[in-house]
């Protein structure tokens, strides 16, 4: 499943030019970029879930809990960054500042990246 770069959509809450977390769901697919990267660069990782992984990492994280499930984030200590990787797999990292991680989260937690989201 290859996705286009109008596939992929951020958060409501990250002003339009700014950086973010950009996912992309498609026939039982989702994948999660950072736009800061130029678009099909060598540098332009992704991480891949299928979407019953990602559904059940937003509802766990509109809940509280995330440990264990498919998405797994932490914090820097040196630099504040935060760290997105897939669980159990660490190949590829995707790195955020705060803003565009809480830009993320009110994503999730107002549902615009449910399946439903990208139906229209």
């Amino acid at each position: 499943m290859a996705f286009a770069e109008i596939d992929f959509r951020k958060a409501s809450k990250s002003v339009p030019d700014k950086d973010c977390v950009c996912v992309a769901r498609r026939d039982g697919w989702v994948e999660l970029r950072d736009d800061k990267t130029v678009f099909g660069a060598p540098d332009d990782h992704r991480l891949v879930f299928t979407a019953e992984e990602f559904d059940a990492f937003l509802a766990g994280a509109r809940e509280g809990r995330t440990e264990g499930l498919c998405l797994e984030i932490t914090r820097r200590d040196a630099d504040g960054m935060h760290v997105f990787r897939r669980r159990g797999w660490a190949a590829v990292e995707l790195v955020f500042t705060e803003a565009e991680l809480l830009a993320f989260q009110d994503g999730i937690a107002n549902h615009e990246f449910d399946a439903i989201a990208y139906a229209a």
